[in-house]
C-alpha cells in the first residue's frame, strides 16, 4: 500500500495549476482495471465524478493542513525558488532547550552508602524520615525540656566549619499516599489469617476507605475541637544532611561517606535523646517522595486517583540487584528519571509548571515574636477553645522548607561586631542594632547557639487562580502567627528561589550565599519551628488503626507483647448514639483480619449480629447461644467443681481455706498462664455474687469465715455429685450451705448465716433463673475456624 508520500510524490507547489497537475498525474487520472471492466452508463460516469470529487476536497484539506503546521507540501522540492536547507539548518536540529533538571544536583543514589550522589561527583547527602513528638496533652515542662534536647542535638552534632559547612534541611508537607502504611499491614498480618477471605476483604475494604477519607477540601468540619475541616492524611517529615565537599574529598583522614555517616550518627542520636524515631531513606523512597512532588497530575494512564497511584507502581519499583548482569549504560541519572514530562517556567509570574499546574515558593522575611515549642506543626491551642496546629491552616499540598547552616561561632561574633561597629550614632535604627547586637552576644555566651538558616513554604494550584488564592491563604495564616513572608510580587528572581531550597540543592560555596539568602537564627528558635513536633501516631503496629486528629493512622496493637503491659481491659465510654457499639464491631473486624482469633462475644442485644452475618459469609464458623427465658439453653456455673475431686493435681489451688494464695493467683495472672485457672476460686465468685446479688451493702457483710464456708460448701457438693456421677447443679452448693446450717456442733450464729447464704442462693434454683442457672447445662461450640 502506497504511502501518503508516494501518492502524492509528484505534485508541484501549492501555488501551481493544481488541477492540470492532479489531471497529469497517472495515479488520480489513469482508470484502473476495475474501472474499465464497468458499463458505459450515466450512473457509473456520475460516481466516478463524485469519487472525483472527493478526492479533490480530501487533497485540499490534507495540503491545507500541511501548510497551516509550516510544513512543505509534497513536491514544493521541484520549486526552484524554494531554498534548500542549510548547514544552519540542519544544526538546530540538534540544539537543545535549557535543561530544568541541569539545575538539580541528584546524580545517583548508593546503596553501600545509603547516601545521594550530588553533581560535583564528590559531595554526599544522607536522607532520613522523622516520626513527629506527640504534642496532645502534654505539659509545657515536658515539652520544653524535650525542645532542649532537640536543641542540644541540633547544637552538638554537626561538625562547625569554616570552608564548606554542613547543611541540614527539614521538609514537612501532608500528603495523601498510603503506600506505605498499606505495605506496612499487609506484612502485619499475622500467618493463620494471611490469605484468607476475610483478610483479603478487609485490605481492599480498608484501602477505599482511605481513598474515601483523604477527599480534597476536608471529608467533614470538625466544628467542636479544631474547628477546622478533617481530611485523612499522613504528615510526613522529611531531613536531608549534607555538606559540599572543595578541593580534598578527605577530612581529617575520612571520606566524604564516613565523615557523612559519623555525622549521621550523632544527629539520629541526639534526635532519639529527645524521642523522636528516624528511618534511613533508601533509593526507592527518595524516588517515591521527589515523583509526586514533579509529577502532581501524571495523567498519562488516566485521570483518577487510581490510574495515578498505578503510574506510580509502574514507575517506581524495588530492584533487586543486578547480580552479574552488566547494569545500564545511560538513562540512570536519578534526577532525569523524576520528570515524565517537560517542566515549563513563566518569569514574569514567577511561576514553575510541572505537568501543567502552577507552582511557586514563598519565603519567610523574618519573624515578628520569638516562636513558641512547636510553633508549626504542633498541636496547642492558638487563642479561644480550637485546639489545632499552625500547619492545619495552611492551604492543602504545602511543603515546609527550613534549610540551616551549620556556621562557625567564632565567624558570627566576628560579624557582629562588625555591625557593632558600624552603628555609630545616636539615631534610632543604630540604637536598635547595638542592642540587638549585645542581646545575641549574650545569647551565645549562654551556649544557644547563632546559625544561618532559611525557611521557605512551597505551594502549588490546579490553576493560577487556585495559586492565587492559596498564597493568600499562606500569607494570612503566617501573619496570625507572628510570622511575615515576602509578598509573593516582591520576590527577587521566585524561579532560582524555588530552585535553591530544593533537598540538597542550596550551595554555601558559591558568592554570597551566605549573604544575601540567609539570615542569622538561633538554634533554639529552630527547634521550635523544626516540623519533628506533631501528633502521636501509635506504636507502628497496625493490629488496630484509628485515626488521630490530624487525619493520620494511629496504630497499635494490644496482642503485641512491645506494646501491652499486662491490662486485660479496655473500657469505652460514651453517651447514647455516640457509637460505641460501630466502634467495637470495627475493633473486632480488624483484630479478626489482622489474627484470625477464636472470639467470644457477650452481649445485651444483638449489636454484634451483623459482624456474625459477615464473617459466616466469607467462610468463618459463627456460633450464636442466646440465653433467655425458654430458650432452652442453660448454664453449669459450678460444672468444673467436679474436677476439685477428680483431678485435684491438675488444679491451681485446692485448700478451701488458702485464701491469700487465691487472691495473688488471681491479681497476678499473666497471660503465660491461662491454662492454670484457679477453678475453686473462681466458683467461689460466683456463689458470692448470687449470694449477694452483688449489691455493695451485702459484699461488705460477707466476712472472711463466710468465704471459707463457701469453698467448702463447694467441696462437699462436688464430693457428692462426683459419687453420683453428675454435674454439679446449683441446688447442690444450696443444699450443701443448709447442711451445714444444721449442723449443730457449729456456733448458732453462724449456722443462721449459713442457712441465710443458702436462702439467698435459692433464688437461682427456681423459676427464670433456676433454668438459666440450675440444669445440667448446654454444650455449645462457640469456636470458629477459617
Amino acid at each position: 500500500m502506497m504511502t501518503l508520500f508516494q501518492r502524492f510524490k509528484s505534485r508541484a507547489p501549492l501555488n501551481s495549476a493544481t488541477q492540470t497537475d492532479i489531471a497529469g498525474d497517472p495515479l488520480l487520472s489513469e482508470p484502473s482495471a476495475v474501472e474499465l471492466e464497468q458499463p458505459e452508463d450515466d450512473l457509473v460516469e456520475d460516481l466516478k465524478a463524485s469519487d472525483q470529487n472527493d478526492v479533490d476536497a480530501a487533497l485540499e484539506r490534507y495540503l491545507k493542513r500541511l501548510e497551516d503546521q509550516g510544513i512543505p507540501a509534497p513536491g514544493d522540492w521541484r520549486n526552484p525558488k524554494q531554498k534548500p536547507a542549510t548547514v544552519g539548518d540542519v544544526a538546530a536540529l540538534y540544539d537543545v532547550k535549557p535543561s530544568f533538571v541541569d539545575l538539580l544536583p541528584w546524580i545517583e543514589y548508593l546503596p553501600a552508602e545509603q547516601a545521594m550522589l550530588l553533581e560535583d561527583g564528590k559531595s554526599l547527602a544522607a536522607f532520613f524520615e522523622l516520626t513527629p513528638i506527640g504534642t496532645e496533652g502534654r505539659d509545657p515542662e515536658w515539652l520544653r525540656k524535650v525542645r532542649d534536647t532537640l536543641e542540644n542535638a541540633l547544637q552538638n552534632s554537626f561538625d562547625e566549619l569554616d570552608t564548606s559547612p554542613w547543611v541540614v534541611q527539614f521538609y514537612a508537607k501532608d500528603e495523601t499516599s498510603w503506600d506505605d502504611y498499606l505495605r506496612n499491614l499487609r506484612e502485619y498480618i499475622r500467618p493463620q489469617a494471611k490469605g484468607s477471605p476475610f483478610s483479603k476483604l478487609y485490605l481492599d475494604l480498608f484501602k477505599h476507605h482511605l481513598d474515601a477519607i483523604a477527599k480534597p477540601g476536608g471529608l467533614f468540619e470538625d466544628t467542636t475541637v479544631s474547628k477546622l475541616p478533617w481530611r485523612g492524611q499522613q504528615r510526613r517529615v522529611r531531613v536531608v544532611v549534607y555538606r559540599r565537599v572543595v578541593g580534598d574529598a578527605a577530612f581529617r583522614g575520612q571520606t566524604p561517606a564516613m565523615h557523612l555517616d559519623n555525622i549521621c550518627q550523632r544527629f539520629t542520636g541526639g534526635l532519639a535523646n529527645a524521642g523522636i524515631n528516624s528511618k534511613r531513606m533508601d533509593g526507592y523512597d527518595i524516588r517515591h517522595w521527589l515523583l509526586q512532588w514533579f509529577n502532581p497530575h501524571p495523567d498519562h494512564l488516566g485521570t483518577t486517583l487510581k490510574d495515578f497511584d498505578r503510574f506510580f507502581q509502574l514507575v517506581n519499583k524495588r530492584t533487586e540487584d543486578a547480580g552479574e548482569d552488566l547494569p545500564l549504560v545511560t538513562g540512570d541519572d536519578f534526577a532525569q528519571g523524576l520528570f515524565y514530562r517537560e517542566p515549563k517556567s513563566d518569569s514574569q509570574k514567577g511561576l514553575w509548571y510541572f505537568d501543567g499546574q502552577p507552582h511557586r515558593v514563598i519565603m519567610l522575611d523574618r519573624l515578628r515574636e520569638a516562636p513558641k515549642t512547636g510553633h508549626l506543626t504542633g498541636e496547642t491551642r492558638k487563642g479561644g477553645d480550637a485546639l489545632h496546629a499552625l500547619f492545619d491552616k495552611l492551604p492543602e499540598d504545602t511543603v515546609l522548607a527550613i534549610t540551616l547552616v551549620i556556621t562557625p561561632q567564632d565567624v558570627l561574633e566576628a560579624h557582629l561586631e562588625k555591625l557593632a561597629r558600624k552603628s555609630v550614632g545616636d539615631n534610632q535604627a543604630s540604637l536598635l542594632t547595638r542592642e540587638a547586637v549585645n542581646d545575641a552576644r549574650k545569647l551565645i555566651g549562654r551556649e544557644h547557639k547563632l546559625y544561618r538558616g532559611s525557611i521557605a513554604f512551597y505551594l502549588k494550584g490546579n490553576d493560577e487562580a487556585q495559586l492565587t488564592a492559596r498564597s493568600m491563604q499562606l500569607t494570612n495564616a503566617l501573619l496570625g502567627a507572628g510570622m511575615e513572608p515576602v509578598a509573593s510580587d516582591d520576590e527577587v528572581a521566585p524561579l532560582n528561589s524555588y530552585l535553591r531550597w530544593l533537598p540538597g540543592n542550596f550551595d554555601v560555596n558559591q558568592k554570597r550565599a551566605m549573604d544575601w539568602y540567609v539570615q542569622m537564627m538561633l538554634a533554639q528558635h529552630v527547634a521550635n519551628l523544626c516540623p519533628v513536633w506533631g501528633r502521636s501516631s501509635g506504636t507502628g503496629h497496625p493490629g488496630i488503626t484509628l485515626f488521630n486528629r490530624g487525619g493520620a493512622p494511629l496504630t497499635f496493637d494490644p496482642f503485641n507483647k512491645l506494646d501491652r503491659q499486662m491490662n486485660a481491659h479496655m473500657f469505652l465510654f460514651g453517651p447514647t448514639g455516640a457509637g460505641k457499639s460501630a466502634t467495637l464491631n470495627n475493633l473486632l473486624n480488624q483484630l479478626i483480619a489482622v489474627y484470625a482469633p477464636r472470639l467470644f462475644i457477650v452481649e445485651a442485644g444483638n449489636s454484634f449480629g451483623l459482624l456474625g452475618d459477615f464473617a459466616k459469609k466469607l467462610g468463618l464458623t459463627v456460633n450464636r447461644i442466646k440465653l433467655a427465658p425458654n430458650s432452652g439453653v442453660s448454664l453449669a456455673p459450678f460444672a468444673d467443681a467436679i474436677r476439685l475431686v477428680n483431678t485435684p493435681s491438675q488444679v491451681k489451688t485446692l485448700d478451701a481455706d488458702d485464701l491469700e494464695s487465691s487472691d495473688e493467683h488471681i491479681n497476678a495472672k499473666t497471660d503465660e498462664d491461662d491454662d492454670e485457672r484457679d477453678v475453686l476460686g473462681e466458683m467461689e465468685i460466683v456463689a458470692r455474687l448470687m449470694i449477694t446479688g452483688g449489691e455493695e451493702k451485702e459484699e461488705a457483710r460477707l466476712t472472711r469465715a463466710d468465704r471459707s464456708v463457701i469453698r467448702q460448701c463447694i467441696l462437699a457438693a462436688a464430693r457428692i455429685c462426683s459419687d453420683a456421677d453428675r454435674t454439679v447443679l446449683t441446688e447442690d452448693v444450696r443444699n450443701a450451705l443448709r447442711t451445714a446450717g444444721e449442723d449443730t456442733s457449729i456456733p448458732e450464729g453462724r449456722r443462721n448465716r449459713m442457712l441465710e447464704m443458702a436462702e439467698a442462693m435459692d433464688m437461682f434454683c427456681m423459676g427464670a433463673d433456676g433454668e438459666m442457672f440450675n440444669r445440667t447445662g448446654t454444650r455449645a461450640d462457640f469456636s470458629y475456624e477459617t
